[in-house]
């Protein structure tokens, strides 16, 4: 998995033997994810990394994939442990409340409160699209990384809604196909990637 720098593989001087080098590091960072994800405690520490790492490497051409990512999986550990649990937590809520509305529930105050949780629990979904990739940049406070993730849902909502249709999406494919699952997070980093590194370059923070 050693960089190979000084080349751009998307513009015309780049090669195939580097890009299959890109690819090989994305995969082997999925692997990881899924890996270091298994106790689900630790899915936002993965999380973390893998952004990180894909953006550190894969996209910027510097220094070793599984390197990095263990570095960033060490470094964010407990902050990003209690994002995770925080989120997981509002999620499961909104779930549990959406099911008993649906079996003890109808009519239109039924729906109101449906539609309501599951809007929550979608924004939930999106904050944290923002907040891992933005512990893997910032040097900030779990609580700080809250905030600024509602921030961008809010601020930079066509953002949002591409974040929201790539996890659609990428959920999708892995229903169908369940297999897939251990080729996605990597891609899925990246893409995400493309998206949320314009928005994080607009604010302020100490990179680790």
């Amino acid at each position: 998995m050693k960089r190979r720098e000084g080349r751009n593989i998307w513009g015309f001087d780049g090669s195939f033997m580097a890009l299959c080098d890109k690819l090989f590091d994305v995969m082997v960072l999925g692997f990881l994810w899924i890996l270091c994800s298994l106790p689900l405690i630790t899915v936002g520490a993965a999380s973390t990394a893998l952004y990180y790492a894909v953006v550190k490497c894969v996209k910027s051409n510097e220094g070793y994939a599984a390197r990095a990512f263990f570095h960033s999986f060490r470094q964010n550990l407990i902050p990003a442990t209690i994002l995770w649990v925080t989120f997981a937590a509002v999620s499961f809520l909104m779930q549990l409340n959406i099911g008993i509305l649906l079996d003890k529930t109808d009519g239109y105050l039924g729906l109101f409160l449906i539609a309501l949780y599951a809007l929550v629990g979608v924004f939930v979904a999106v904050a944290a699209c923002y907040a891992f990739p933005a512990l893997s940049r910032y040097d900030m406070p779990a609580g700080w990384i809250l905030k600024i993730s509602m921030y961008m849902e809010v601020r930079y909502l066509g953002t949002s809604v591409v974040l929201l249709a790539v996890l659609v999406c990428c959920g999708m494919l892995i229903w169908k196909v369940p297999l897939l699952m251990l080729f996605t997070p990597g891609a899925v980093a990246f893409l995400m990637s493309e998206f949320l590194e314009r928005v994080l370059r607009k604010h302020d923070g100490r990179q680790h």
